[in-house]
């Protein structure tokens, strides 16, 4: 446009976001409203989701079958007992796995230097008294040993040199006879000490024979000490006879060092007999070692050495859970038809699981509702997100919301109820073409998208008949056609593409067996997979068909209840509304004629410019049409419906013109009730005047009183502002069929120009701040207007007179001057602009006048708005415009 500024130059292109950030957002009783409808329709579509679950109890375990139940359907079912076997045997074949535990290794040395300690006890109070039972001989470990190694000589003489000379010289004797063991004994007991005592002597007697007995069977030997039971004690023993005390600390060393190195060296798994460890330990030992103590040694260690691997129980259920989740879990085929359960048995666990994997027993749990949950406020955001960045009039339309939510929950209901039995009748195509009809088909597609999910997330169908629904539904929105007498073959077109979908399901599922496995991602959407027979399938794709066609008959005759109910009107009930034998529109033509060829001309214009900047062209024909019906009840007060008479308005006082102009809006609004017009057509009426001024009877009353006692804002339509492009498109076709219609003989330049200063007026009053309307769609709405007005203003032939024969002859000089004379008297003369507004000189024709008041608003300043300044004819109500 000419002369625009900056702030209009930066809106020059529109993109869904922008109009999201401008989209009318609603406040106070109305955003409650709507914030309620939204709140209220995410509840109610989880309730119809869940409604199998919730009120229907299902079979249970335990309870006893009140019928026969056989199988609805071919189907693969889990046999959970098999499974369970299985899995547990899977369990069982798990190697643990172990790890190092350290603190074993210290135990182990501890136990052997403990060893090392008893040895050392032995060893300095005496091992021969403990090998042989009841002898207390009271010798030292260096007499024990010599004991055990003397020759027999010096054996027999430590007796005969014992009872005279002491035990102090052992060392030295070297000759005895066999025969003074008896005589020492003898001495002993019947010596120069007297007498003693029966048990004395039987001690003694004994402690004799011991002795004897030892040294007449070479003395202790490895036999005597391996009778010890305790297999360490022995060990030890056998150390303590085979080790010199004065060696045992090089020996202790050894072993410890030995120890360390076998426990630092070698990783142990638990055994039942650490014997096996005693070949390993025995190869560490000093290979000089005397074979008998190199074994004693090796048994030692073996038995303190304690297993070092132990158990990892938290890597080891790990490794055993993996492993489950590899086996596959074993199924079981049913036959359509075949018995599951008789009447009378009692339901066991298994059979409660089988008829539930079949769909016969719907059993819920709270973790499943609260993923269902999660995964219905999932779904509601996305379409939400959708619907608000690329349709944002109908998110905060309360109306819209909730006009989807009754489709989509209807929907849903009808999955719940029919989705085991009738799964073919659920509705969701009716429910796809529906949407279509009243939002289109992004609107459509981002709502019924993801109530397919859910529906699938919540097994309501089965797999095939899914697919087919879902196919059905895709097609409804993209084979819907906005024409009415393609409408029936769009539901043919449903019932096709939905046999056609259980067809290509049936296909996938014999041409792939294992999509019909529960273990397989397929079963996540779908518990079973229906196989009906091959001789079956034809009925069932008729069924599948029928289906299809129904839910489209249903959408199509629900459309006139949903537009009733919610204000919403069809791309048909427009239409209908658009023709001329409409009562309300016969009504009008036959009332206020002038005013019905004025709102044809307008819906003619307005229809050009809805296809220029792609908007509903047949909501805004009819609501040009019906814009001015309120016209009709006091017809004479506008000019166009005069035919000649005289103007009442010149006999009136401003106020009660101002009055009698403004009742056209209330009237209309009155007869929109009446004859219930929808409200999408209805908030034409009072928008496509918005809140501009009564131009002229604000000036007329300013010439009056004086600008200063005027109330600009008396003279001001109440509203509201128009809040779509459609409404704002009839708003700007209206006051610029009106200046093209008072112009005499214009230019194609000057009627550019004149709309061009309307669309600023317009603009710069603000009237299309929540129309989502741009500065570039207002450029090509008014190339549209032009447009129209050169086809219906093109030049035409002049014909020659049937009279003379000779071609009609105009004083073209003449005329051409009287009639830029006259064009120019139609327009407001813009050299005042520096007076005073209420004291402009308004040079006005006087039927130009007439036709002022008599088309209100849009013919008040809009018709002379060409030649107007800015500071003479303001709109926001600073001049006397």
């Amino acid at each position: 446009m000419n002369g625009t500024d900056g702030n209009k130059n930066s809106q020059t292109k529109s993109t869904p976001i922008a109009d999201a950030a401008h989209a009318h957002v609603p406040s106070g009783r109305e955003f409650i409203s709507w914030l309620t409808i939204g709140a209220l329709g995410a509840l109610m579509l989880f309730l119809a989701l869940t409604s199998g679950q919730l009120f229907n109890r299902g079979i249970k375990a335990g309870d006893i079958a009140e019928r026969h139940i056989v199988a609805p359907q071919a189907a693969y079912v889990i046999d959970p007992v098999a499974t369970k076997e299985v899995m547990e045997n899977a369990r069982q074949l798990v190697i643990p796995v172990f790890q190092v535990d350290r603190s074993r290794d210290q135990n182990t040395i501890f136990k052997v230097d403990e060893s090392m300690g008893r040895i050392k006890v032995l060893q300095s109070r005496g091992i021969v008294p403990e090998m042989v039972p009841g002898i207390q001989l009271n010798l030292s470990a260096d007499e024990d040993f010599y004991l055990l190694n003397c020759s027999r000589v010096a054996f027999d003489a430590i007796f005969d040199f014992g009872q005279t000379e002491g035990k102090s010289n052992l060392a030295n004797l070297e000759q005895s006879i066999h025969g003074k063991v008896e005589a020492a004994a003898r001495q002993k007991v019947y010596g120069p000490r007297g007498k003693r005592t029966k048990v004395r002597q039987i001690a003694f007697e004994k402690t004799i024979d011991s002795i004897k007995t030892i040294f007449l069977t070479g003395r202790k030997t490895l036999t005597d000490v391996v009778q010890v039971e305790d297999l360490v004690s022995r060990s030890e023993a056998l150390i303590a006879l085979s080790v010199r005390p004065d060696y045992m600390s090089d020996y202790s060393s050894t072993m410890l060092r030995t120890t360390r190195r076998i426990c630092n060296r070698f990783e142990r798994f638990p055994v039942s007999d650490k014997d096996v460890w005693a070949d390993t330990v025995f190869e560490f030992l000093p290979d000089d070692w005397d074979p008998t103590l190199r074994r004693s040694s090796a048994i030692l260690v073996s038995n303190a050495l304690e297993p070092n691997l132990v158990i990892d129980p938290v890597a080891t259920k790990k490794k055993a859970d993996q492993t489950l989740k590899e086996v596959n879990a074993v199924t079981k085929k049913y036959e359509e038809g075949e018995m599951i359960v008789s009447k009378g048995t009692i339901i066991t666990q298994e059979i409660a699981q089988t008829l539930q994997a079949l769909g016969i027993s719907r059993i819920s749990s709270v973790p499943f509702l609260m993923v269902l949950g999660f995964t219905v406020i999932a779904a509601v955001a996305f379409a939400a997100i959708f619907i608000y960045n690329f349709e944002p009039k109908h998110f905060f339309s309360g109306m819209s919301l909730g006009l989807i939510y009754t489709v989509v929950i209807v929907a849903c209901a009808s999955a719940s109820l029919l989705g085991r039995t009738y799964p073919q009748f659920v509705p969701m195509a009716g429910a796809a073409l529906c949407l279509t009809i009243f939002f289109g088909r992004r609107v459509a597609a981002a709502v019924i998208i993801p109530v397919l999910v859910l529906i699938a997330v919540n097994r309501l169908v089965e797999g095939t008949h899914l697919l087919a629904i879902s196919i059905a539904a895709l097609s409804a929105i993209f084979g819907y056609s906005r024409d009415r007498k393609s409408l029936m073959f769009t539901g043919l077109v449903i019932g096709v593409a939905q046999a056609l979908g259980f067809l290509v399901g049936y296909g996938i599922v014999k041409a792939l067996p294992f999509l019909s496995l529960a273990s397989t991602p397929w079963m996540v959407l779908a518990p079973h997979m229906a196989l009906p027979s091959f001789s079956n399938l034809g009925q069932v794709l008729a069924m599948e068909f029928a289906g299809g066609l129904a839910s489209a008959i249903i959408a199509i005759g629900c459309l006139p209840f949903l537009e009733n109910i919610f204000g919403l009107v069809t791309p048909y009930r427009l239409a209908e509304m658009a023709e001329a034998d409409q009562p309300l529109l016969q009504q009008l033509e036959e009332k206020a004629p002038g005013t019905y060829q004025h709102s044809l001309a307008v819906a003619n214009l307005a229809e050009a410019a809805a296809k220029a900047i792609k908007v509903d062209v047949k909501l805004v024909r009819a609501g040009a049409l019906y814009h001015d019906v309120g016209k009709m009840v006091r017809p004479k007060f506008f000019i166009e419906n005069q035919l000649g008479a005289k103007n009442p308005h010149d006999m009136m006082s401003p106020e009660d013109s101002r009055n009698r102009v403004l009742a056209h809006v209330t009237d209309g609004l009155e007869l929109a009730r009446k004859y219930s017009l929808p409200k999408a057509i209805a908030d034409f009426i009072p928008m496509h005047q918005g809140t501009t001024l009564m131009a002229y009877f604000y000036h007329k009353a300013c010439e009056r009183d004086g600008k200063d006692n005027v109330d600009p804002g008396f003279y001001r339509y109440p509203g509201p502002k128009p809040n779509s492009k459609e409404t704002a498109i009839v708003m700007l076709a209206d006051a610029a069929e009106a200046v093209t219609h008072s112009m005499r003989d214009p230019t194609e330049e000057e009627v550019e120009q004149a709309i061009d200063k309307i669309f600023q007026l317009r603009w710069a009053d603000e009237q299309f701040s929540d129309a989502n309307l741009s500065y570039d769609e207002l450029q090509r709405v008014k190339l549209a207007f032009v447009r129209v007005w050169r086809t219906l203003h093109h030049e035409r032939l002049k014909y020659p007179s049937t009279d003379t024969g000779k071609m009609d002859v105009d004083d073209d000089s003449e005329n051409d001057g009287d009639g830029d004379n006259k064009n120019k008297e139609a327009k407001v003369d813009a050299t005042v602009a520096g007076d005073e507004p209420c004291c402009v000189p308004i040079v006005l024709e006087e039927e130009k006048v007439e036709e002022n008041v008599g088309s209100d608003s849009e013919s008040e300043s809009e018709s002379h708005s060409e030649s107007e300044s800015d500071t003479a004819w303001s709109a926001r109500g600073e001049s006397c415009s």
